[in-house]
């Protein structure tokens, strides 16, 4: 069985990239998660690729380690035992905001 290897490449910057806009992303979106908001995702990607941006080469242990630092070991209590509220709590907060919800827009009503 043979192994092939498959090139990925991104597609180069078009000519209305604009890097005024994609660095004000990067820091408006300084909260967010790459993987989990697609603005901050599209100007981490646009930097990059124009070389505003170089990606980490070490993961976060590996440079926790480099300095000596102590990386926190994977959490094994559930996250919701630090909030001081049960799951049923959450529950019913969440239901009382969705009976808050508007309901979505009837197209038939005018």
């Amino acid at each position: 069985m043979t192994r092939q290897q498959i090139l990925v490449t991104a597609p180069p910057l078009c000519d209305a990239v604009d890097m005024t806009l994609a660095h004000g992303l990067w820091q408006r979106h300084r909260a967010c998660r790459i993987n989990r908001c697609v603005w901050k995702a599209a100007a981490y990607q646009t930097l990059v690729l124009a070389g505003r941006l170089v990606p980490q080469s070490m993961s976060p242990r590996e440079r926790a380690a480099a300095r000596g630092i102590d990386y926190p070991a994977a959490l094994e209590i559930d996250a919701l035992s630090h909030s001081g509220h049960t799951p049923a709590t959450l529950r019913e907060v969440l239901d009382r905001l969705e009976s808050l919800a508007c309901e979505p827009y009837d197209s038939r009503v005018r």
